[in-house]
């Protein structure tokens, strides 16, 4: 009886996220950079190419890589003030960024691993046609075809909703988490 109740409550949650985040009637912009999705009006920071993990051959992925872009017209964002969370079928957690903002993070965290296309000096701020290179490893690793949502949200403006599938095989670098 009790088992029935957890995958119902996972249903609700599920269906509750999907109809959030896909419940917008504006149509998407234009972007200079390569997008994954299309960005929203309201939208501040976009997909820029794959999303990839990387963990155990045949086994787990254990961290996750995405690359953020500003959508065009948007103000700077300071990546110091955005949030992060993760979800899959069993958990959410609200990842902690990692001590100065930047490196390879431990498990419940995430960390800035690099910026494509920097201007100006080195700073946490991402700018236009500026790219963050971000990396989150939630507690617990991803197995197999499983779902998983990352929401990205800044200061202001609409949050990133991000959701992926993981392959049914994994290798040990850049499995791609294919677009649901």
């Amino acid at each position: 009886m009790g088992l029935k109740w957890q995958y119902l409550f996972l249903a609700v949650i599920l269906s509750a996220t999907i109809l959030a985040a896909g419940c917008t009637d504006e149509e998407p912009q234009s972007t200079v950079q390569t997008v994954s999705a299309p960005v929203v009006s309201g939208q501040v920071l976009y997909v820029v190419g794959d999303v990839t993990g990387d963990g155990i051959p045949r086994g787990t992925i254990d961290t996750i890589t995405i690359t953020v872009g500003l959508a065009p017209g948007e103000p700077p964002v300071n990546m110091e003030e955005i949030s992060i969370v993760y979800a899959d079928a069993i958990r959410t957690e609200t990842l902690i960024p990692v001590e100065g903002f930047h490196g390879n993070p431990p498990q419940g965290t995430w960390g800035i691993l690099g910026v494509n296309g920097e201007l100006g000096g080195s700073n946490n701020r991402l700018e236009y046609e500026e790219q963050f290179v971000i990396r989150i490893n939630p507690k617990a690793p991803l197995v197999p075809r499983q779902l998983i949502t990352v929401i990205i949200k800044p200061p202001e403006g609409s949050s990133l909703t991000i959701r992926r599938i993981s392959p049914p095989t994994i290798i040990k670098e850049n499995n791609i988490l294919s677009p649901v």
